[in-house]
């Protein structure tokens, strides 16, 4: 009896250890406004090894080691930009989801021991193999998920941008000037995206339309490619900026909107099998007296 007791507890501990991993606490809102906060860099005054260090050399190992775990960090290489994150730090996360999931099997394995159960040994091997590869397609889906919410950031982001722009087009000011000015407006990740890459462009000696295009070439962004495009056809054929960039805007605007119905009528959706089952399990509670009394059971 001890026995299964304790193999329970550690059953419990593990499945609980792995929800909090795989779905962690929400972020509490002082600390997420902090990090929004222009602080200056941390100087590291000590030549010891970090955590992050050793994360970093392990990614890099594993990319090393693995050429097509390289290749498929090469074909997200936008949602890596987007999530500032380097193939290294991603590389790192998915060994280590592989690794957590591999133990699992020993883990069971161990568990029903201490219980008395004797299972097979190919069903914990198997559970390890479906484990590893369960955490080797994980931090892949969450990058994509993670990128996806980050772009649609940047598109509110620049639909406000272009709202900045086309009023201090309407002030008088040049091009450039009212995009420049427009970037300094913000203070989020994407207005410094935009500056980034307004300045790379100036740098180069290239037009600020380049320089966008190229940003939304990085960040596979269509919203930005599409304004460059914009842009670049109003500056070159003579066109009225501000009116093709006012047009942009409310064009991005109710892109977002319609994502937001449609993801709002699938979620609706995806619903109706949830409450269907409530309503049967409710009138299959009303009901089991009736014919519990009606067959005698």
């Amino acid at each position: 009896m001890t026995i299964a007791i304790v193999a329970g507890l550690l059953l419990g501990y593990g499945l609980y250890v792995g929800w909090t991993g795989l779905r962690p606490a929400a972020e509490p809102l002082g600390d997420a406004l902090a990090r929004l906060e222009r602080r200056p860099a941390p100087v590291r005054v000590t030549s010891e090894d970090t955590s992050e260090d050793r994360d970093l050399r392990l990614g890099a190992f594993l990319l090393r080691a693995v050429p097509p775990l390289a290749e498929a960090f090469e074909r997200n290489r936008a949602d890596l930009r987007i999530m500032g994150r380097s193939s290294e730090e991603q590389a790192a996360r998915v060994g280590a989801y592989m690794l957590f999931f591999l133990v699992l099997g020993p883990w069971l394995g161990f568990v029903s021991w201490i219980a008395g159960w004797h299972l097979p040994v190919i069903l914990p091997a198997l559970f390890s193999v479906g484990g590893a590869f369960f955490g080797l397609l994980l931090p892949f889906a969450s990058l994509k998920s993670e990128a996806k919410d980050r772009r649609k950031t940047f598109s509110y982001a620049l639909s406000a941008w272009c709202d900045v722009v086309v009023m201090n087009l309407a002030s008088g000011r040049g091009v450039e000037q009212s995009m420049e000015t427009a970037a300094g407006a913000g203070n989020g990740w994407p207005f410094a995206e935009l500056r980034g890459a307004l300045r790379g462009a100036y740098v180069r000696g290239d037009t600020p339309w380049e320089g966008l295009a190229r940003l939304g070439e990085d960040l596979h962004i269509g919203d930005l490619d599409e304004l460059a495009s914009t842009v670049a056809m109003a500056g070159e054929e003579g066109a009225s900026v501000r009116e093709s960039i006012a047009a942009k805007a409310q064009t991005i605007r109710q892109r977002i909107t319609a994502d937001d119905e449609a993801e709002a009528a699938a979620r609706t959706e995806r619903m109706t099998l949830p409450n269907v089952l409530l309503a049967m399990g409710f009138l299959l509670f009303l009901g089991y007296p009736a014919i519990a009394s009606i067959f005698g059971i």
